[in-house]
């Protein structure tokens, strides 16, 4: 029926009041839509955009913002290892810019070289692998190897690895500092399955480190408080930028500024598989191990070798990832190698000597770059080519991942605990259930029989309103712990089961429909069952409907509740779940997770919206 009538609509006061009554409904519907817009563009963002207020995010139409995106996941959130490879420049994803000066040829002399050439896990991470409270694309590429390799059993997982995972989201490898002292692979177990996932991966999941920016963040830049000024001072050069220094593969000489920077990175700071030992070196490092061991029976039995004498000890070019060997090196570089003894393996060497052999002199070099180069030496570590042209060529495919990618590890926590979708179908139909069931009843029987004191029992009924829920919870709690019903269904349901509002409602409904009906039927025979069942509840149907909705809604949505009465894991229903999730996830997966349970809601609306609005209209009409 129409607020207005139809005569009065060609009244202009009344046009002008109907205009204004629209405009506010709009104006209302637009507080309640820019809100969960909002929220639908941060549940696609990460940490470096999360904080800007957009309702449509930047990566979506901008370059440059995808590409602060894409480099804070393939540098796997780490601004450390960003650092290392653009020294001097940005110190946090949020002010890398896209590059305008990539070079092309840069790009494909540096495949040519790292596919020829062998490097192993020491000089490279897993690009997108880990991140915080996120599962970028590696790692989810590698959870879903091991789901398949094991017959999707993470008991078969445990039993082959030796591991104690109780899901699979724990199956993590989070590599750190793999440039630092302390960081070893292994070729065993959990670890070694990780480590042939990481050899296997394609060049453009391979984040090669620069030595050069390593050597530079560690030592240099701390040793002149990053003055560039300072630095130039104390080498006499004139550096514009700090990734123009390059780090020495052998020992600067006595006196010079970086020789004690230098020293401290090969003798205590980078890894031993980043360094080698010259011939003159072999006879005090055999030495040592003959002071140490004593008898050549005792070093074959820790290192598992067959020498027959300590002359024949040999450094092989590949050292194991640990071991007796590789402890013995370390303390011989750090305690008796002489300086000149120790080079540093350095990629970036390795790539400017490959340049040389290559083109064999700078002019040829800088024909093919269109450069003017004046020294081998200036040529840098090539991060913005390998960055910028892993981007280039997948660019739609990184923006759909970022688009999705929050959303697929918040279906995966969901969908991975079948016992949380199970217990919300399971409360919200008993919900449903008793909310349709219990509510008519106590509102017939006050509506039909009329009791004396109905008006105080509607009075008392109302009054439960005005308590908020959670003032009830403490009692309720104490209750159903008394009769031992907390973890189960009945906790959930039976403090909710009666709703004074739900009653109010109906019985006012009943109130309203005409006596006749029952007079009627009574003199036909009917009992008060089928007076209640037949006549009463099919004609209160979009009564009916509107609190089976509410009790939907109000199931659906319950989490601190649901979590005070049911701690046990196993009695979790969904809103819990996604609260456990958004402790341990990024916001933006919170956000999602947020999303994907609004969609029940949202489709019940939809397809229920007809009965709703009966059941909002008609009792106002009666």
């Amino acid at each position: 029926m129409s607020i207005i009538g139809k005569v009065a609509r060609k009244d202009p006061k009344t046009r002008i009041l109907n205009l204004c009554i629209h405009l506010l409904l709009i104006l209302g519907s637009i507080t309640m839509i820019y809100p969960f817009v909002l929220m639908l563009s941060s549940s696609i963002k990460s940490a470096v955009d999360s904080t800007r207020m957009e309702l449509i995010p930047a990566y979506l139409y901008s370059d440059e913002a995808l590409y602060k995106k894409y480099l804070e996941s393939r540098y796997n959130e780490e601004s450390s290892r960003l650092m290392d490879n653009y020294p001097g420049s940005w110190i946090s994803f949020a002010e890398v810019t896209l590059p305008q000066d990539a070079n092309p040829a840069i790009y494909q002399d540096w495949q040519e070289f790292i596919t020829k050439a062998e490097y192993g896990v020491y000089h490279y991470y897993v690009a997108e692998h880990y991140g915080r409270g996120v599962y970028p694309l590696a790692q989810r590429q590698y959870r879903k190897i091991l789901r398949e390799e094991n017959d999707n059993s993470l008991v078969e997982f445990n039993r082959k690895y030796g591991t104690g995972a109780v899901s699979w989201e724990e199956i993590s490898v989070e590599e750190k500092e793999i440039m630092g002292r302390i960081f070893t692979s292994s070729t065993e177990g959990y670890l070694g399955r990780f480590r042939q996932f990481k050899e296997s991966r394609p060049l453009q999941q391979k984040l090669f480190i620069n030595p050069d920016g390593f050597f530079v963040n560690s030592e240099v830049i701390p040793m002149v408080n990053g003055d560039l000024n300072k630095l130039n001072r104390l080498l006499g050069s004139s550096y514009s930028s700090f990734d123009q220094l390059k780090l020495p593969e052998s020992c600067p000489p006595a006196g010079h500024p970086l020789r004690e920077a230098w020293l401290h990175t090969a003798k205590n700071a980078i890894n031993v598989h980043h360094l080698d030992i010259s011939e003159d070196a072999l006879a005090p490092f055999r030495a040592g191990l003959q002071q140490k061991y004593e008898t050549i029976a005792a070093l074959n039995q820790t290192y598992g070798s067959s020498y027959t004498s300590f002359d024949q000890v040999q450094i092989p070019s590949q050292l194991p990832d640990s071991g007796a060997l590789v402890e013995d090196l370390v303390h011989f570089i750090q305690n008796k190698a002489l300086p000149h003894q120790i080079r540093i393996k350095n990629l970036a060497q390795d790539f400017r000597n490959f340049l040389r052999r290559k083109y064999g002199s700078l002019d040829s070099l800088n024909l093919a770059w269109g450069m003017s180069l004046q020294d081998w030496q200036e040529i840098s570590f090539p991060s913005k080519e390998m960055d910028y042209y892993s981007f280039k060529d997948r660019k739609g495919s990184i923006r759909w991942e970022f688009i999705t990618r929050n959303y697929k590890m918040a279906l995966e926590q969901m969908l991975s605990d079948a016992h949380s979708l199970r217990n919300t179908l399971v409360y919200v139909l008993l919900s449903i259930l008793f909310a349709i069931t219990v509510n008519p009843l106590a509102a017939y029987a006050l509506s039909r029989f009329k009791p004396r004191f109905s008006y105080q029992i509607i009075m008392l009924f109302m009054l439960t309103m005005a308590f908020p829920a959670m003032v009830m919870a403490i009692p309720n709690f104490l209750m159903l712990k008394k009769l031992n019903l907390l973890n189960t269904f009945w906790a959930l349901v039976l403090p909710a089961a009666a709703d004074g509002y739900f009653i109010f409602l109906l019985k006012g409904f009943f109130d309203s429909l005409p006596k006749e009906i029952y007079e009627s039927a009574m003199l036909d025979g009917a009992g008060e069952f089928r007076l209640f069942w037949q006549f009463t509840l099919q004609l209160s149907k979009p009564i009916l409907a509107v609190i089976a909705l509410g009790a939907f809604n109000a199931a659906y949505r319950n989490f601190l509740f649901a979590f005070i009465v049911c701690q046990d894991q196993s009695m979790w229903t969904l809103m819990v779940h996604i609260y456990n999730l958004m402790q341990r996830a990024s916001s933006s997966v919170g956000y999602a997770a947020l999303v994907i349970a609004a969609i029940p809601t949202l489709a019940v609306f939809i397809f229920f919206q007809n009965i709703i609005i009966k059941g909002i209209v008609v009792p106002m009409e009666k």
